[in-house]
Formats: C-alpha cells, sequence, structure tokens
C-alpha cells in the first residue's frame, strides 16, 4: 500500500505531500490542473524513464519519495537478495533528477540502480493506463492467474517440476555418454594408464608423513653414528671418562662424611648423578645399536617419496585424494565400458519419466481448461457489469514441450464488438476499455496481491450510468487492495473512501499544482462541482449527495 508520497520540483509542483489511506482514493480536477503530473511521477518511482524537461523551470534536480507498506512475501525476498534493510513492512523509496540528465534511486536509505527499481516498482504499483505495459498482459501473468484459480494443483505442479527436472539429469547423463568411438577409447586407455599407475604405487594413508620423518635418519646415519660414539667416549671409555670422575668425586664425598663434617645430601646427590650418567650411556649405546648406514633403504625411501610427490601433482594433494581419484576415474571407467547397456537404460529411464510428466500435464491441463471456461464466464459478466455489452473473452489454450509447469501456453483472447474476430487481449483492448478490461479480471480471478491499483482515466468515453458501474466494481476491488482512479465522472468518485482534488494556483506570476485531500463536505462539493461545472447549484449539491449516498450503501454491503 502507498502511504504517503511526496514531490518537489517536479512539472508544476513545487512542494507537494499527501498521505494515503487505504480503500478506492479518486483523483479529480479540472483538465490540465496537473493530475497526470502525480501519477507520472509515482511512475518515476517504480524506475519510469526521467524526461529532463518535467524537471521545475528554475531548479536543479527534483526530488520525488514515497513510503509503502508492504507484507509480500516476493518483496521481502527482493530486498534481501540486494541486502536492503525491511524492517517493520516498510519501504522507503527515494528518486533524484538532476538537470545534467543524473538519476538516483534509493530503497530504505540503500542506493539502487534504475533497474531494481523498476523491478521492484512492478511488485509495488501496477498501472492501468492507455499506454502502459500492464502486468496482466503477459503472458506468464495470465498462466499464473488461471493458476491461482485451479483447485488442488499445486501438488501436481511439484509433481512435474521434480520430473521435469529428472529428465533434464537424465538428459545429460545421456549427453555425457554420447562419445564418439575414438573419444570413448581415448577415455579408456587414459583412466586404464591412470588406475594401473596408482595400483602399482599403492600408496597407503600416512606413508608419507612416515617417510617425512624417516628421510632425515638415513640421509644423516653416518653423523648421528660419528656424534654417538663420541657421546659414548665421553661418558665412558676415555681415559677421563665422566662416569670414572663421578665416581671417585663421590669416593672423597664418603671420606669427608667419615671424620664427621655431614655431607649425606651432596653425597645423595652424587649417586643420582652417577646413575643418570649411567642411564643415558646405556641410552646412547641403545641408539648406536639401532643406527646402521643402510644406503640401500636410503635409496628406496627416496624413490618411494619421489613416487608420491609425483601422484600428488597429478592426482591429489594427498594420498586420501589420490585414492578417491582412482575410485572415481574406475567407476567412470566401468560406465564407459559398459555405455552401451548403460546408455540404453539412461533411456528407458527418460523415455518412461517423459510418459509419466506427460500424464502430469495433462492433468494439470485438463483442471485448467476446467477452470479456464469458469474464469471467462465470470470475466464476461463483469464486462457486461461495467457496459461492455457485447463483448467476448476467452482463454486461448496451446501447447509446448512438457516444463516444470506444464505444457499449456494460455492466452487471453478478448473482443468488445459482436461478430468480430476474437483476438489476443494485448493487441485488442484500448484505452479505457483495455482498463476496464483489466478491471474485470482481477475482479474475476480475485487476485491476491499486495500491489496498488492505479486506473488511469478508466472512464475514457463512458456516460453516467456505465460511470456508476465503474465506481461501483473498483469500489468492490478496493475491499481486497488500494485503488487509486483519475476520473472525470462524478459517479466514478462518489463511490472513493477518499477523494484528491488536484488544482493550480497562480503566486507571483507562477503557476502551481496543488493537492489537498477533500473532508466529507469538500467532497460532496467536488462531486456537486463535477456534475454542473464551476457554478454549483442546489439541484447539483443534492444530486451529489444522492450518488454518495447510494455509494455508501453499496460499499457497506
Amino acid at each position: 500500500m502507498l502511504s504517503a508520497l511526496s514531490v518537489k520540483n517536479f512539472a508544476l509542483i513545487e512542494d507537494l505531500n499527501i498521505d494515503f489511506s487505504s480503500g478506492f482514493t479518486a483523483i479529480t480536477g479540472e483538465t490540465g490542473a496537473g493530475k497526470s503530473i502525480l501519477i507520472k511521477s509515482m511512475e518515476l518511482l517504480t524506475g519510469a524513464r526521467a524526461d529532463l524537461a518535467l524537471i521545475r523551470a528554475g531548479c536543479s534536480v527534483c526530488t520525488i519519495s514515497a513510503s509503502f507498506e508492504s507484507k509480500s512475501d516476493k518483496i521481502a525476498e527482493f530486498l534481501n537478495n540486494f541486502s536492503i534493510p525491511f524492517n517493520d513492512d516498510a519501504i522507503l523509496i527515494r528518486r533524484t533528477i538532476e538537470n545534467t540528465g543524473k538519476s538516483k534511486a534509493f530503497m530504505n536509505d540503500s542506493q539502487v540502480s534504475i533497474s531494481s527499481l523498476a523491478s521492484i516498482g512492478d511488485l509495488l504499483i501496477d498501472f492501468y493506463g492507455q499506454n502502459e505495459k500492464h502486468s496482466l498482459l503477459d503472458l506468464d501473468s495470465q498462466l499464473e492467474i488461471l493458476d491461482n484459480e485451479v483447485e488442488d494443483l499445486k501438488p501436481l505442479l511439484k509433481k512435474s517440476a521434480d520430473l521435469y527436472a529428472k529428465g533434464k539429469d537424465l538428459e545429460s547423463k545421456i549427453e555425457a555418454m554420447n562419445l564418439s568411438d575414438a573419444e570413448r577409447e581415448r577415455k579408456i586407455d587414459l583412466y586404464s594408464f591412470q588406475i594401473k599407475e596408482i595400483d602399482d604405487a599403492n600408496p597407503e594413508l600416512g606413508e608419507d608423513e612416515k617417510l617425512e620423518a624417516e628421510l632425515p635418519k638415513l640421509k644423516n646415519a653416518e653423523k648421528i653414528s660419528s656424534l654417538l660414539q663420541e657421546v659414548i667416549s665421553i661418558l665412558y671409555s676415555s681415559e677421563n671418562a665422566v662416569l670414572d670422575g663421578i665416581l671417585k668425586a663421590k669416593k672423597n664425598i664418603e671420606l669427608i662424611n667419615s671424620y664427621g663434617e655431614d655431607a649425606s645430601e651432596t653425597l645423595s646427590l652424587m649417586e643420582q648423578s652417577y646413575y643418570q650418567a649411567e642411564e643415558a650411556y646405556r641410552e646412547v649405546e641403545n641408539i648406536l645399536s639401532k643406527t646402521s648406514l643402510d644406503p640401500e633403504k636410503l635409496n628406496d625411501s627416496l624413490e618411494r617419496s619421489e613416487l608420491i610427490k609425483k601422484l600428488k601433482k597429478k592426482y591429489g594433494n594427498t594420498i586420501e585424494e589420490i585414492i578417491k581419484y582412482k575410485d572415481k576415474i574406475v567407476s567412470e571407467l566401468n560406465s564407459l565400458s559398459g555405455y552401451k547397456d548403460n546408455s540404453d537404460k539412461l533411456k528407458i529411464d527418460l523415455e518412461e519419466n517423459r510418459k509419466r510428466l506427460l500424464e502430469v500435464c495433462g492433468a494439470i491441463s485438463v483442471k485448467r481448461q476446467k477452470t479456464a471456461k469458469i474464469l471467462a464466464k465470470s470475466v464476461q459478466d463483469n464486462l457486461l457489469e461495467l457496459e461492455i455489452k457485447n463483448a467476448a473473452f476467452e482463454v486461448k489454450f496451446a501447447r509446448k514441450e512438457p516444463s516444470a509447469n506444464g505444457y499449456d501456453i494460455i492466452e487471453f483472447m478478448f473482443c468488445a464488438n459482436k461478430g468480430e474476430k476474437i483476438l489476443p487481449l494485448k493487441s485488442t483492448a484500448s484505452g479505457g476499455e483495455l482498463s476496464r478490461v483489466l478491471l474485470a479480471i482481477e475482479l474475476s480471478a480475485k487476485i491476491q496481491n499486495y500491489q496498488t491499483s492505479v486506473f488511469d482515466e478508466i472512464d475514457t468515453g463512458a456516460g453516467g450510468k456505465t460511470g456508476g458501474k465503474i465506481g461501483e466494481n473498483l469500489a468492490k476491488l478496493a475491499k481486497r487492495k488500494q485503488v487509486f482512479s483519475i476520473t472525470h465522472l462524478a459517479q466514478v468518485a462518489s463511490f472513493a473512501k477518499t477523494h484528491i482534488k488536484i488544482y493550480k494556483e497562480i503566486e507571483n506570476s507562477r503557476t502551481y499544482t496543488r493537492a489537498k485531500v477533500l473532508k466529507e463536505s469538500e467532497h460532496i462539493e467536488e462531486i456537486a462541482r463535477m456534475v454542473s461545472g464551476e457554478k454549483i447549484s442546489k439541484t447539483a449539491l443534492d444530486h451529489a449527495r444522492n450518488l454518495i449516498i447510494n455509494s455508501k450503501g453499496f460499499c457497506n454491503k
């Protein structure tokens, strides 16, 4: 719902601020007062192309902003995809247009492209006018409208979407297998070679880490042995060996102790030193016994390490990845080797899947065609209500390749005059007539969306009686959504919950477009003016009151 609009320096508007309400709002005013300017400003907020000539004379920039309230999941998803904050269902849109040609757009204070503005604009406002490309003229939208009316359709559409996706997957697999004989043989040879290379190497998990730890010892075995022998000599076998020195020192401490000097603590430490030095000596001997110069083992380990590095370069960064790669190409090799059997099976599966998809599409089509007849009858009845008496409306069906949403191509067909050929709606109706047809469709289809509908002169060419019917149906639609209508007919405006008058004023030799939300008494006076002209008679006022009373009676039903 459009809750507020602010326009600055746009055409004849200097500074205009309007708050809107839900329900049906009529916009009236004399020809040239600026009603279309108000609609144009709304269009600019929804991504319409900017015309620099509409920037108010003497101004360098015009600014249009509006606040919307929406509970639409599509809008929430759209804003979320662009990381635009969306709190309390509120959307603030602002657009600035400079006389240099530069245009900027913002959503909730986040700058966006004009194309993004147009995308969200399509979700916020639908314009019904002579030159508008209305969403209901789009074939996809027409199918969506019809599908919304079909009972128990969602399970079938889910089934068709699943079968369609499965069919695409099977087609991809078959296509992948449809190699030339030479290409297939090349892949078989390559995979066979790679499997043999990995099998011959037979890498084991953790083997590379183990080699990494062992190679330094094998490479430095001679140096390690020499150092160990030197340690043994220092501790035990040299002339001044550490163990002999500690033993002599220990005997001296024992003598000191026997001479009456208490050196028992020192003696204890000396004994511990001897035992630890002796244990270290035995450990060094043990290490030496296990250290051997083995050039052959060193060479084997180096070769093995290089082989694993080579495999890693070709098939994976780790032994685990190498093994996984081998398992994968074994599977692909088996598939290539038995491609004929596999291909035949996939083709059988694809054909069976297609049959099932066609059955589901057929069931969807039956439901759609049954509902289409009911929808067409309802639209035609509404067209009769709107005084298009000789109109014909149909839903045309054509076929396409089965897809996720069935195999139907549907199109709304329309003819306004008896005996004429019925043609696609998008190329037949025009002007106010088209707006009335679209209104009839909206009413019949009970479209549930959060868009604001803006009807620009839906009553063009209509008389008072037709205007009353148009007003009734706009009020009926406004019970479900916010509706705006620019109108010249008192019969239409009398049904409005909110009445906005657009008028011009001249101040200091400049013209200004103003807008005013009318109070009840002003609403009556404006309806009377629309009936009788600028000179409002008592008869016109009485007629206006009667129109409003009758419209309220209808709206309160």
